[in-house]
C-alpha cells in the first residue's frame, strides 16, 4: 500500500509517497498558499489529484493546534485564516480514502519514537528548535496532548512574567533562533537580517568569542527550560530536533550549561540525557505516516 504525506509548513508543503514500511517513494515541495483558506484548499487538492489513483490514504502534518482525533486544524499556526477546519471530513468527501492529521512536533515526536533517538524510551520529551520552540511530551511511548491540547507547546512558557503583557517574554521569543540571530547580529553590528544560523556557527567554530558568549547564554536558556522540563516530567530522554541541533558545538553547550545547573543544587540530580534527534528534515513525513497507520 501506498500513502501521500503531506507536511504544512509556514513557508513550503512538503509531500512524499511512502509504503507502509517509511521507504520515501517520491518526494517534493511546493510555496504553501497564505492567501486565504479557499486558496489554501485548492493548493493542496492540487497536489493530491496527481497521487490519488495510486495512494491508498492521506497522512497530514500541520503546524498549529490539531485535534487529531476528530480531524480538526483549531488554528493553523502562522496561518492565521485556519479556524475550526474540519480538514480530514472535507478531503475524505472528495477522495473517498482515509485522511489523518496531526501536529507537526507531534509527528516529528513520532518519528523519533518509532524509529529514531527516542526508540529505546518510555518517557521523553523532544524539543525542536526552529522559528519558535515546539515539541512533545512523551509518557508510557503515547504523546500527552492535554485537555486543551497544549501539551508540548514549549513556545509559551514564559521565560520573563512581567506584570505588563506587552513586556512578557515567551519562549517563542527569546528560544527561537531568529532571537540568536539577532542577538549575534546586535554584538557584531551587522544590519538587520544579514547573518543566516549557519553563518552564526561559522563565526563560532572559527573561534569568534563575541559569537561564542553570545551562543553560550542562548543554549544556557534552552538549557534552563531542560532542567525544569527534568524536574516536571523527569523523562528517559531529551531529544533536540531543528537544523540547529545537527550542530554539535550548539549541543555541546546545552549539556555543559546543564551541567552547570545541576551542580549548583545541594543535592544529587541525576543529569538528563540529552540527545539529537536521528531525523530532521524527514521527520515530520514520517511521523504523519506513523499516526496515520495507528489509526
Amino acid at each position: 500500500m501506498r500513502y501521500l504525506s503531506i507536511d504544512i509548513g509556514g513557508t513550503y508543503t512538503k509531500y512524499a509517497v511512502m509504503s507502509a514500511q517509511g521507504k520515501f517513494l517520491e518526494k517534493g515541495k511546493l510555496p504553501t498558499v497564505k492567501t486565504g483558506l479557499s486558496d489554501f484548499l485548492d493548493s493542496l487538492k492540487g497536489l493530491i489529484v496527481g497521487f490519488q489513483e495510486v495512494i491508498d490514504g492521506i497522512a497530514i502534518s500541520s503546524a498549529g493546534v490539531i485535534d487529531s482525533s476528530v480531524g480538526i486544524m483549531r488554528n493553523g499556526g502562522s496561518l492565521d485564516f485556519i479556524k475550526n477546519f474540519a480538514i480530514v471530513e472535507e478531503l475524505e468527501k472528495i477522495y473517498h480514502i482515509p485522511v489523518s492529521i496531526e501536529n507537526d512536533a507531534n509527528c516529528a515526536a513520532l518519528a523519533e519514537l518509532q524509529q529514531g533517538s527516542l526508540s529505546d524510551c518510555q518517557t521523553a520529551v523532544s524539543m525542536i528548535i526552529g522559528t519558535a520552540v515546539g515539541g512533545a511530551v512523551i509518557i508510557d511511548r503515547k504523546i500527552i496532548k492535554g485537555k486543551h491540547l497544549l501539551a508540548g507547546e514549549f513556545s509559551y512558557i514564559l521565560t520573563d512574567a512581567s506584570d505588563s503583557l506587552n513586556g512578557q517574554k515567551n519562549l517563542a521569543i527569546a528560544g527561537g533562533v531568529p532571537s540568536l540571530i539577532k542577538q549575534v547580529e546586535k554584538v557584531k553590528n551587522c544590519a538587520t537580517d544579514t547573518l543566516t544560523g549557519e553563518d552564526i556557527f561559522d563565526l563560532a567554530n572559527s573561534g569568534d568569542k563575541e559569537v561564542l558568549y553570545t551562543l553560550r547564554t542562548y543554549a544556557h536558556l534552552i538549557a534552563t527550560q531542560i532542567i525544569n522540563l527534568h524536574f516536571t516530567i523527569n523523562p528517559d530522554r531529551f531529544a533536540i530536533g531543528g537544523g540547529i541541533s545537527e550542530q554539535e558545538l550548539f549541543l555541546k553547550f546545552v549539556r555543559e550549561e546543564v551541567d552547570k545547573l545541576i551542580s549548583n543544587y545541594p543535592f544529587e540530580v541525576a543529569t538528563p540525557d540529552i540527545r539529537a534527534c536521528h531525523y530532521n528534515n524527514d521527520a515530520n513525513l514520517l511521523g504523519a505516516l506513523y499516526n496515520h497507520l495507528e489509526k
